[in-house]
């Protein structure tokens, strides 16, 4: 971009060469013109960017290079969406959740994700501390971004069960739980563009989509994280799942960023077969609705240089159905090796 002013500044004056005498009135605009252009050029910057918080990266870790990117979400879980979209209040569940990003780049179109997380839950005086389930990824670089194309990145995933879903405590049931029970495969698509419709402050936008298959029913028995209860026993036929999160970064100098996600998630109903079991002598409930959920993710970064950043926000939820209604505080840095 900075390269293209400074030509037109050029062309200008060989332009003006070439035409007929101008009036003093209209040479003195033309230089004030092109002064102006000069003075915007000599502003221009390559922007930093760290985020934005949500929507995922359209660009691999370059070939031999390492990217980690730890995260800490501090979540107030206060409230749930029933099937009419209506919040309706909770006992406050309060959970600290560190998230660690670690990236290599193998080939120039080749890269390797692995994040591994954990959950630490507090409610009316219980506690627990637990690992998440374990995804891990490939991203496939099908373009980088050009002045007029934008950066495309496939991405196949798998997440392994680490987590903590089944023969859970009753009492604490809504706390104990911190994975899905199963494996399942995630095909992703994420595309990134920079736009300068502002000289001095450039634009990157990403949409990110995600498809999630689960490979296998989730085996359940006693109190589980898809219900149950005493005497539980049976199969869980987990639903696929599909997020869509659109992110913006609006340049405010080169070291200071603005950000703003929009995170769209459905959750497809999840199916119970077997024993139901019961709490209190009456017949559990087990499986769960489909859901959704569409959150909102502003933030601030700054970054001290193009390799490392910081971003911190907050995230919480515009509407939802079937699902929690929270507010989190999410902070994160990133660092290339």
């Amino acid at each position: 971009m900075l390269q293209k002013v400074i030509l037109g500044i050029c062309l200008s004056g060989a332009l003006i060469a070439q035409e007929p005498p101008a009036t003093r009135e209209q040479i003195e605009q033309e230089l004030l013109s092109a002064q102006r252009d000069f003075q915007t050029a000599q502003e221009m910057f390559i922007p930093y960017y760290t985020g934005p918080l949500i929507t995922g990266s359209a660009e691999n870790v370059p070939k031999g290079k390492i990217n980690i990117q730890p995260y800490l979400y501090s979540t107030i879980n206060y409230a749930e969406f029933n099937n009419h979209r209506h919040s309706k209040s909770i006992p406050n569940i309060y959970v600290l959740n560190p998230v660690f990003v670690f990236q290599t780049g193998i080939t120039t179109w080749l890269d390797f994700t692995m994040i591994p997380a954990a959950i630490f839950s507090w409610r009316k005086g219980q506690s627990t501390q637990l690992f998440g389930d374990l995804p891990v990824q490939f991203g496939f670089q099908i373009l980088n971004m050009s002045e007029k194309a934008p950066a495309i990145r496939f991405v196949v995933g798998e997440s392994f069960p680490t987590g903590k879903y089944n023969k859970l405590s009753r009492a604490r049931a809504d706390i104990l739980s911190s994975g899905a029970g199963v494996y399942a495969t995630t095909l992703g698509l994420n595309i990134s563009k920079m736009f300068w419709w502002q000289a001095l402050h450039p634009i990157r936008m990403r949409l990110s989509t995600q498809y999630t298959i689960p490979n296998q029913d989730a085996y359940v028995q006693g109190f589980n994280a898809y219900g149950g209860g005493k005497g539980t026993a049976g199969r869980i036929d987990v639903g696929q799942s599909f997020d869509a999160d659109f992110g913006f970064e609006v340049s405010i100098t080169q070291k200071w960023v603005f950000a703003t996600d929009l995170a769209y998630e459905f959750q497809g109903k999840s199916k119970f077969r077997g024993k139901p079991g019961t709490i209190d002598g009456v017949p559990a409930q087990n499986g769960a609705p489909s859901s959704d959920n569409l959150s909102i993710a502003p933030a601030i970064e700054y970054n001290p240089n193009d390799t490392g950043g910081f971003i911190g926000g907050i995230w919480l939820p515009i509407t939802g159905r079937n699902s929690t209604n929270f507010v989190s505080l999410v902070l994160s840095y990133t660092q290339l090796f």
